[in-house]
């Protein structure tokens, strides 16, 4: 195994998130590595992002490249990258992300119901 999450595991983290965020006001995009570039509106809510290419990191690359085209855009709203890779994290914040431990998301979301539009609160 690469440590990368299965198929099985993927498509229920991608259903989970369907099946919670469904107000208007949050938008999900979730990043996966894949060999093939395409995105899949799996509802009006959640997007998800196969980004292609070679090597490791693709979905990392992607996320921090959707990140600087919404800093080049200007009066974007506010952004949360779940992840508990440090570097990524590190990089996300300098683009102006709110960063989120996946724990503490999943809390948050457990706690707080964020599919309704309440907010993330960081550690």
């Amino acid at each position: 195994m690469d440590g990368h999450p299965g198929t099985a595991a993927r498509e229920a983290l991608v259903e989970a998130m369907v099946d919670v965020f469904t107000a208007p006001v949050r938008v999900v995009r979730i990043y996966f590595d894949g060999n093939l570039p395409h995105r899949e509106q799996r509802s009006t809510q959640v997007e998800v992002v196969y980004p292609g290419g070679d090597g490791d990191q693709r979905a990392d690359r992607a996320i921090l490249h959707d990140l600087a085209e919404r800093d080049s855009a200007g009066g974007r709203p506010p952004v949360t990258v779940v992840t508990r890779d440090i570097k990524l994290a590190r990089r996300a914040r300098k683009r102006g992300a709110t960063v989120v431990d996946p724990e503490a998301f999943f809390l948050a979301w457990i706690e707080e119901g964020l599919g309704s539009g309440s907010p993330v609160t960081p550690e």
